[in-house]
């Protein structure tokens, strides 16, 4: 069986900037585990805004999140910025995969990588909606080419 390609900034077509915050540390000296969805959920929802997938005025659906999961591979301390960098793993009828790196500021490799879902719906019925073609368009390329 195959390894996964190692995971580099080049990976990633979309990034943010987070700064940590001395209030994201445990009584361990680290950027506690929970702070890292956080930094995941930021990137992600940053770039559905910058893409007009979520809050534009014609938006007729919002995102649930439906999984996530993360990889912790080395600590993150305050005070440090992390580079979250987004691609999209998966464009559905009616759902995103996304996947981030959260990177040190200029660190190759990531301190933890991440994968999160979004199922869309309707905001009162709560049943999933279709995605446009043009937002399906937006996020395939974000995706890794084949």
């Amino acid at each position: 069986m195959e390894s996964p390609p190692a995971e580099t900034r080049e990976r990633y077509p979309y990034w943010v900037s987070i700064p940590t915050r001395w209030m994201d540390g445990d009584p361990y000296g680290h950027v506690n585990n929970a702070q890292y969805y956080s930094f995941v959920d930021t990137a992600v929802t940053r770039m559905l805004y910058d893409k007009r997938v979520l809050g534009a005025p014609e938006s007729e659906s919002i995102g649930l999140c439906v999984e996530s999961g993360c990889r912790f591979l080395a600590p993150v301390t305050f005070p440090e910025s992390i580079d979250a960098g987004v691609r999209l793993g998966r464009v559905g009828n009616s759902s995103l995969r996304y996947e981030v790196g959260l990177f040190k500021e200029g660190e190759a490799t990531p301190a933890a990588v991440a994968f999160f879902a979004h199922v869309f719906v309707d905001p009162q019925t709560r049943r999933p909606v279709p995605l446009s073609e043009e937002i399906k368009a937006a996020m395939r390329a974000l995706m890794l080419a084949a």
